[in-house]
């Protein structure tokens, strides 16, 4: 313990003349942390852990309910010199081992005092539960003496051949996850949250979380550590079981305690590798249900949350153990706050704060990371219930939000407005910190920033450089070929419908039959007249129209250009559709066009707030172009103009899977054309172009708030 601030203390007489000494339950280890000695203290009853340096254990270690602490600290003075605590050092680690019920002493306790301890506890213990909607515990029973008593049937289970067993069956299990993700991960989230199967998940869950916990508390137990604590911890108000393995914190190999911390997610990976192989064996039903859900509750849930370490559940424990950084996340908030005492409000006669070089790196990426995380986790986790669940959704994002920010704000505010640190440094804290506030609000709020939207197109034909066919028919002869110059209004390919021939031949028999007929009713029978010459101009509209149907046959070019056609060859005896692109008419010359999709999320942006257009070309990369938009579809669509912008081809777009063509799109998007300039460099049509859309300047707070809004809405809608 290094010494800082005064030697002495003018509250020393408070406890000069104590005799404490350490309960007999307490045990002492020594452990290396980053190179350097220290020593855990840790009770077997309660299971309170408390670190000490090298010089604060020598004061502990002496301390045999005969000495006072005068004596202690004086004998400590001159053993260790310079490196002697402070008086107050030792107040200090005399109130903490308090604290920690790690201390007895010759004085007879205060009733009051322990009956204020005990509520003061209970207090932070509820306000845990109320800042963490995530974890609620409540302990039930103490299973040391079953643990103990099941030990020896479990611990084979706990060495080298349980090992080797576990990667027995979960290197097979891999590959055979690997190979069956996309039907594992299908619609994923509407069979876990369908109604008949929450109940399953309620049944499963708890089942396969008691085996993680037994894990956790045989590893302990097989280590030489107890457990005295077993209960229900409530995850996002889901009741689960846990144990309490805080013993292995005494643990004096850094791999032991990491094992411990490892024990219950290796135990669940085992149980969803069986599960697998029990769905990949059985027929749809029950059975295979039941598997499923094992497979997601304990393989999926173990990887994103238990293995984490960003979350303070066991892949953070390991993390620590193995970093050497004992308490990482609170010390680095404590870090943090350190920092921002002393450099930001320039606060006076800050103690320095007792870390390592190395130790300090990881607080300073490990907290900002660890917080990001955790609202991230809790607002994904609050989205994917609101798309099923509204009502648990919207309070669990409420609930994260007060937690998770207005309360972390609001502590911070009040230790800068009342804070006895910051007592001689009110103004310039608060100054400071309202300063920052501000600037954040007229950031956020006031100050326009850059907008854009980007998105994919290809290079695109004029509509008038499309050979289309005109009616239905079979391909009879090219009139032109592949690669010849063709103007516009030449036939290109003729085709044939022989029932159409056949239906015009008909309709001019009847034209002829029927205008001999009315020649003779004329001036015989007017009533049969008139109703022939009705007959007589229906026979011939029908016939006008088959003409002109038949004049369809013939595909002529809209444009110049060079004609090109895909398999020329086998163009004869084709059948045709009305609509069908037959060929193409290159232009040579003249202005390129890029079609391009704009997602329904985007599209009110480009039509009221669009300043420019810009786009890159495929192998022009360095250079941007400025279009001008020539048109909009006004509907949205759920198909793209070219498979290249699915994701199928390469492209950003969600393709439906089901669509052998790669072009039906999951949501519905917006088609534009933009016309490149003059001066762009010639493309091959259908190559892939970038299209940047350049938008009125607003706040980051609206361009926040906006996409904040349009992910709620899409997941609702869904």
């Amino acid at each position: 313990m290094a010494s800082s601030g005064r030697f002495l203390s003018s509250s020393w007489y408070r406890v000069a003349r104590l005799r404490p000494k350490l309960r007999e339950t307490a045990h002492v280890r020594r452990h290396r942390y980053r190179g350097s000695a220290w020593y855990v203290v840790s009770d077997t009853v309660n299971g309170r852990v408390h670190r000490l340096a090298p010089a604060a254990y020598a004061m502990v270690a002496a301390m045999d309910g005969q000495r006072t602490i005068d004596e202690l600290w004086t004998d400590s003075a001159e053993r260790l010199g310079e490196e002697a605590p402070t008086q107050d050092e030792v107040i200090h680690l005399v109130g903490q081992l308090h604290s920690a019920d790690l201390l007895q002493g010759d004085v007879p306790p205060d009733a009051q005092e322990l009956f204020d301890r005990g509520s003061r506890q209970d207090r932070a213990r509820i306000l845990r539960y109320v800042t963490n909607p995530l974890s609620i515990r409540l302990p039930l029973i103490d299973p040391d003496r079953f643990l103990a008593a099941t030990l020896p049937y479990v611990r084979p289970l706990l060495g080298w051949f349980g090992a080797v067993l576990w990667l027995a069956v979960m290197l097979p299990a891999l590959v055979l996850g690997a190979q069956h993700w996309p039907e594992l991960t299908e619609n994923v989230a509407d069979r876990i949250l369908s109604a008949d199967n929450l109940l399953v998940i309620a049944l499963v869950y708890p089942a396969v979380k008691a085996l993680h916990e037994l894990g956790h508390g045989y590893a302990t137990k097989a280590h030489g550590g107890e457990v005295h604590e077993m209960g229900v911890m409530f995850l996002v108000f889901f009741p689960l079981p846990y144990v309490d393995a805080s013993a292995a914190a005494g643990f004096r190999g850094k791999w032991r305690r990491a094992a411990v911390g490892a024990a219950g997610m290796l135990v669940e990976l085992f149980v969803a590798a069986l599960a697998l192989f029990v769905w990949l064996a059985v027929e749809p039903g029950p059975v295979r249900a039941l598997a499923y859900n094992v497979i997601i509750t304990a393989g999926v849930t173990t990887v994103l949350f238990n293995a984490n370490p960003l979350l303070r559940y066991d892949g953070y424990y390991i993390l620590a153990d193995l970093a050497e950084i004992p308490n990482l996340a609170v010390r680095g908030g404590r870090y943090w706050g350190h920092l921002i005492d002393r450099y930001v409000f320039g606060t006076e006669n800050v103690p320095d704060f007792s870390s390592t070089r190395g130790e300090r790196v990881w607080f300073l990426l490990y907290t900002p990371a660890a917080f990001i995380y955790r609202q991230v986790v809790t607002f994904s986790i609050a989205l994917f219930l609101a798309t099923h669940y509204l009502a648990v959704g919207v309070a669990l994002a409420i609930w994260g939000l007060i937690t998770g920010l207005l309360m972390p704000i609001g502590k911070a505010l009040w230790n800068v407005l009342a804070g006895p640190r910051l007592a001689r440094r009110r103004m310039r804290a608060a100054g400071v910190t309202f300063g920052a506030l501000g600037a954040l609000g007229l950031l956020l709020l006031w100050l326009p920033a850059p907008l854009h939207t980007v998105t994919e197109g290809v290079v695109w034909l004029p509509d008038s450089a499309i050979v289309r066919a005109g009616t239905d028919g079979f391909v009879r002869a090219l009139l032109a070929g592949a690669g010849t110059e063709v103007r516009a209004g030449q036939p290109i390919i003729a085709s044939e419908e022989p029932e159409l021939q056949a239906r015009v031949d008909t309709l001019r028999g009847r034209v002829t039959e029927l205008e001999a007929k009315l020649a003779s009713q004329r001036f015989t029978d007017r009533v049969e007249a008139a109703v022939t010459e009705v007959e007589l101009d229906q026979a011939r509209a029908e016939l006008a129209r088959d003409v002109d149907r038949m004049g369809l046959l013939t595909a002529v070019a809209g444009a110049d250009g060079v004609l090109a056609m895909e398999r020329p060859d086998d163009m004869p005896g084709r059948f045709v559709k009305q609509g069908d692109i037959v060929a193409y008419a290159l232009p040579r010359s003249g202005t390129q066009v890029v079609r391009a999709t704009v997602p329904q999320d985007d599209i009110d942006l480009v039509r009221h707030h669009l300043r420019h257009v810009d786009v890159k070309l495929v192998g022009q990369a360095a250079d941007s172009w400025p279009v001008r938009l020539l048109r909009e579809v006004p509907s949205g669509q759920d198909q793209l103009p070219h498979k290249a912008l699915g994701s199928s081809g390469g492209g950003a777009s969600a393709i439906d899977p089901r669509d052998q063509k790669g072009v039906r799109l999951l949501q519905r998007v917006f088609q534009v054309d933009l016309e490149l300039p003059a001066g762009a460099p010639s493309q091959s049509y259908g190559s892939r172009a970038y299209v940047r859309f350049e938008h009125d300047w607003e706040p980051l707070g609206a361009q926040i708030w906006r996409r904040l809004r349009q992910l709620l809405l899409s997941h609702i809608q869904e």
